[in-house]
C-alpha cells in the first residue's frame, strides 16, 4: 500500500501544475447551473486538498484558482436567470422540481445579499440562488458584491481541511 500511495504522490509532482486548471474546471462546474448537478465538487475540493499539499502544493494558487472558476460560473448562471427570467420555472430540473425555485427564491428574497453568499454552503441550491437572483432582477453590482467573497469562502473551506490534515499528519 505505501508503494501505491508513493507512486500516486510522485504522479501528482509531475503534473502539479494541472492542479489550478483541474480545481477551475471544478468550481466553474459547480457553481453553473444544471452542470452543478452532476460534478461533486466540495467532496472533490476536500481530498484534492489533501493529496496536492501531499505532493508539495502551494493552496493560495488552488484556492484562487477555484474562487475564480466559481465566480465565473456564478456569473453565467445569474446571466442566464437575467436572459430568460419568468421562463427557467419550466426548464429542467426547475420544472421537475419547483420546490428548488420557491426555495432559491425565497432565499434570495429574504435574505438578498447575504442569501448569495449562504446559498453557496447550501449544497442542492448553490447553483439555483444566482439563477433566481438574476431572474428577479437583482442588479449586477449587487450580485457583484456577494458571489466574489462567497466563492472565496466556499472553495477555502473546502480545501483547506485537505491541506490541514496533510499538514497536521507531516
Amino acid at each position: 500500500m505505501e508503494t501505491f500511495i508513493n507512486q500516486s504522490l510522485d504522479l501528482v509532482r509531475v503534473h502539479l501544475v494541472l492542479a489550478g486548471p483541474i480545481v477551475f474546471a471544478l468550481g466553474l462546474a459547480e457553481s453553473t447551473v444544471f452542470l452543478s448537478l452532476l460534478v461533486p465538487s466540495s467532496a472533490l475540493f476536500v481530498a484534492i486538498g489533501g493529496i496536492h499539499a501531499a505532493a508539495g502544493g502551494d493552496f493560495f494558487t488552488v484556492w484562487l484558482a477555484a474562487s475564480a472558476g466559481a465566480a465565473i460560473g456564478d456569473v453565467i448562471t445569474f446571466a442566464i436567470g437575467a436572459y430568460f427570467q419568468r421562463d427557467i420555472g419550466a426548464v429542467w430540473p426547475l420544472r421537475t422540481r419547483p420546490h428548488w425555485y420557491v426555495l432559491a427564491r425565497v432565499f434570495v428574497k429574504r435574505y438578498g445579499l447575504a442569501g448569495v453568499f449562504i446559498s453557496k454552503f447550501g449544497g442542492v441550491i448553490r447553483p439555483f440562488v444566482p439563477l433566481v437572483a438574476g431572474a428577479m432582477g437583482m442588479r449586477w453590482s449587487r450580485f457583484m458584491l456577494a458571489s466574489p467573497l462567497s466563492c472565496l469562502a466556499w472553495s477555502g473551506v473546502f480545501l483547506a481541511p485537505g491541506y490541514a490534515l496533510t499538514a497536521a499528519m507531516a
